[in-house]
């Protein structure tokens, strides 16, 4: 995939990509404050795609997810590897997935402009956010093979949004080829070898396009 020098050096700049990630906790207090209110449209937009990619009913809310670490974007909460169909993610990632969902071609990482290009790593961060916490929904709890599982399935989540079949696999082409593979070093419990296309955790090793 051709990258544009823009997304290139938003990416160089961007190294948060690698340590951002998602995780699994306890249910808290919290949690039940936010279950509480009716879902924001942004908070929509993420429940829908979830719905589709698990086949549960899922809730979705952003804001205080109980995590200190800034470089955590969203967390779903497990009790003996059984989610309660919610998960919870940072404002920011709301945010990121409404303008996604607004104008998906905007974000296209093969044509983004000057002013777009920096966000595009956070916008397909935030894609990858929903796919990994929706595995978690499914109950899988390592986090190497939910991050991977959820890679191949940032596809899923943009077409859904609205994104067409090109621009989807781009978007998980760019998260596959720039961002998965500094996990190894910088957050090495998200990484495993076997994440890559014929690998033991490639989920349709039927398909020569990978991750999508």
């Amino acid at each position: 995939m051709r990258v544009s020098s823009l997304l290139a050096a938003a990416l160089a700049a961007g190294l948060f990509a690698a340590s951002a990630h998602a995780t699994a906790r306890p249910v808290t207090a919290k949690d039940r404050a936010l279950l509480a209110r009716r879902a924001t449209a942004e908070e929509q937009v993420a429940q829908q795609v979830a719905d589709r990619l698990t086949r549960h009913q899922v809730s979705v809310r952003c804001g205080a997810i109980g995590e200190s670490n800034p470089n955590i974007l969203g967390v779903t909460p497990l009790l003996d590897n059984r989610s309660f169909d919610y998960f919870l993610m940072r404002p920011t990632e709301c945010t990121y997935l409404a303008w996604f969902h607004q104008s998906p071609a905007r974000w296209d990482p093969r044509s983004c402009s000057t002013e777009d290009c920096p966000y595009v790593p956070r916008i397909a961060m935030a894609l990858a956010v929903v796919a990994h916490e929706s595995y978690h929904i499914l109950g899988y709890s390592n986090e190497a093979q939910v991050e991977c599982y959820g890679m191949q399935s940032i596809w899923f989540v943009a077409s859904k949004l609205g994104a067409g079949v090109a621009e989807s696999q781009a978007l998980a082409s760019l998260y596959a080829t720039r961002m998965y593979p500094l996990r190894e070093s910088q957050t090495p419990t998200y990484w495993s070898p076997q994440c890559r296309d014929g690998g033991t955790l490639d989920l349709r090793p039927s398909l020569a396009r990978w991750p999508s």
